[in-house]
């Protein structure tokens, strides 16, 4: 990691924060799946509760870009997670006074998504703002590794935690966890030429101005298809195959589940380090589209996983893709989009990611009502596998030719 960085107060900051917050979510969006099968034992319900959590980006994403380039960033990131505190907080309490239904699950979770909507692309808008243009490609590796290590230590809490705690206060933990990064972003401080607000005639105006830059850029349109079809393919069977594969495949408890997303997050870890060593010497495009190939066909690997220890190796070996495509995305996004322009773009992927998602845990559902989970992961790892074609068209290849990485920034 860059000396720079580690010395870089505010970053710091950024870091911890979102350290603990989102090991507080890694534990959420373990717990949640496996709460509605308790509570239902239905996996196209659940599949269902579980879409919930990415339709707002999709409802809201154009809208919420418009406001991170419009509003100070900063407090956009603090209000989402004041707000998120506040809600989470509400599923213990059902849980310990008895009025916990799929229907309030849902809303929940709903509402959760939707503030989460203004928090990630602010935040991703802010990290240029607070690091300088050679101390991107570092600092997004080690955001990425933050929110990799969180997911190592909220399935290890969850595990461990279910046990001692019970079900209901990892919930608990994660309502804590928004509060510790609502106190380390309040410290954060913007450096005062850095502190822009771009002001547009009229939201929706803002809206159509973000539309039109991206018409005009076909390999941002080439970036967000490739995101948008490869995200059909791969989060589903991620979020609710792997639950069904450990319960029905491996015949296993939470704990196995709880060790498979764990090694997925230790390999998550070592594919930020990868990107952070490789983008000194190879083009993000490059990255990316290997990262692609990684991440797909791991997941056809599972078809012949006949043990716990096999399938944690496999996704291990998944979990290093995985942030060789979202750092190599994001790095790309923060280097050749102008700065009034980011926190759409930023919103626009997040929309791509999260309502693809929400239509990819609904077909994994009733997928899986007809197919075994080991038979999906064959067939979508081959179909995300696929997806890289897209990624070579020369327009794409040739995103950062003529837009150096320290352009816009």
């Amino acid at each position: 990691m860059s000396t720079s960085i580690i010395k870089n107060r505010n970053f710091g900051l950024l870091w911890v924060g979102h350290l603990i917050s989102h090991a507080g979510d890694a534990v959420y969006m373990i717990a949640l799946p496996w709460l509605m099968l308790e509570l239902t034992g239905s996996k196209s319900l659940t599949s269902y509760i579980a879409m919930t959590a990415y339709l707002p980006a999709v409802l809201f994403g154009l809208f919420a870009g418009v406001l991170i380039d419009r509003y100070n960033r900063k407090w956009i990131m603090i209000f989402s997670d004041i707000l998120r505190a506040l809600l989470v907080a509400i599923v213990p309490l059902a849980l310990i006074f008895d009025f916990i239904t799929p229907m309030l699950i849902g809303v929940i979770t709903f509402l959760l998504a939707t503030f989460a909507t203004f928090f990630y692309p602010a935040r991703d808008s802010l990290i240029p703002h607070i690091v300088t243009p050679e101390e991107l490609p570092a600092a997004n590796s080690a955001i990425s590794i933050s929110g990799q290590m969180s997911h190592l230590l909220g399935p290890l809490f969850a595990g461990l935690g279910i046990s001692v705690f019970g079900l209901t206060h990892l919930f608990t933990a994660n309502g804590i966890s928004f509060l510790f990064s609502i106190i380390m972003i309040s410290f954060i401080v913007i450096p005062s030429n850095k502190n822009r607000n771009y002001k547009h005639s009229t939201k929706l105006q803002g809206i159509i101005d973000g539309l039109k830059y991206i018409h005009v850029h076909k390999e941002l349109r080439l970036l967000l298809l490739l995101t948008f079809i490869n995200n059909i393919f791969i989060m589903g069977p991620a979020i609710i195959g792997i639950p069904v594969f450990v319960r029905e495949v491996l015949t296993a408890d939470f704990s196995v589940y709880a060790q498979l997303e764990t090694s997925m997050a230790a390999g998550m870890i070592i594919g930020s380090l990868i990107f952070w060593k490789a983008i000194k010497r190879i083009n993000p495009i490059t990255i990316l589209l290997f990262g692609i190939v990684v991440d797909g066909i791991t997941y056809s690997f599972l078809y012949f996983a006949n043990s716990s220890f096999i399938a944690i190796l496999i996704l291990l070996i998944h979990g290093i893709g995985i942030p060789l495509i979202t750092v190599s995305r994001t790095t790309i996004i923060q280097a050749i989009v102008p700065d009034e322009y980011r926190g759409r773009l930023f919103a626009m992927i997040y929309m791509a990611v999260m309502g693809t998602t929400a239509i990819s845990i609904g077909l994994t559902g009733v997928l899986l009502e007809n197919i075994s989970a080991e038979i999906l992961f064959l067939i979508i790892g081959l179909g995300a596998v696929s997806t890289v074609f897209i990624g070579l068209n020369s327009t794409m290849r040739n995103l950062l030719v003529n837009n150096p990485m320290d352009s816009n920034i």
